[in-house]
């Protein structure tokens, strides 16, 4: 079977652009495909959104949310806000939800804790998102060279 890695890839299969970077492909039936444990890069994902230095866009708040598996009510339910607000939230798609930085950071570090991260990188990503996000979307760029190993 022919394997090669590719440089940079772009994704849209979680509902939001993703760029990978240093992708393994295989070539089956004509084509190339990328050749990755969908569970451990969605980790990855979850990861990066934790700390993306921009605002969370619709489309990645929903990806946080079924990551978790749950409902629209179980979600307003657990971070304290109106259905409605978890709708509008979303409906923003690729674009920034407009939601308060304090939720945000909440979301963030409940989706990061659904990983069981270590206390020390819990903490690292705490103290790096006491600072306000950048307000416009900057797409993410994973490196799956840790992957292939």
């Amino acid at each position: 079977m022919k394997k090669k890695i590719q440089k940079i890839f772009h994704d849209n299969g979680f509902g939001f652009p993703v760029t990978l970077l240093n992708v393994p492909l295989v070539f089956v039936r004509g084509e190339w495909a990328p050749s990755l444990n969908q569970k451990e890069l969605q980790s990855l994902v979850i990861q990066a959104l934790a700390i993306k230095p921009s605002k969370l866009t619709g489309n990645e708040v929903r990806f946080i949310r079924l990551f978790n598996q749950m409902t629209l009510e179980q979600f307003s339910e657990r971070f304290d806000v109106t259905h409605p607000a978890v709708l509008k939230w979303e409906r923003s798609n690729n674009d920034v939800t407009g939601m308060a930085w304090t939720t945000e950071k909440d979301i963030r570090l409940f989706a990061l804790n659904a990983l069981n991260p270590r206390a020390q990188q819990f903490l690292a990503v705490y103290e790096r998102l006491t600072e306000v996000a950048e307000e416009k979307a900057v797409p993410l760029k994973i490196d799956l060279e840790r992957m292939i190993a």
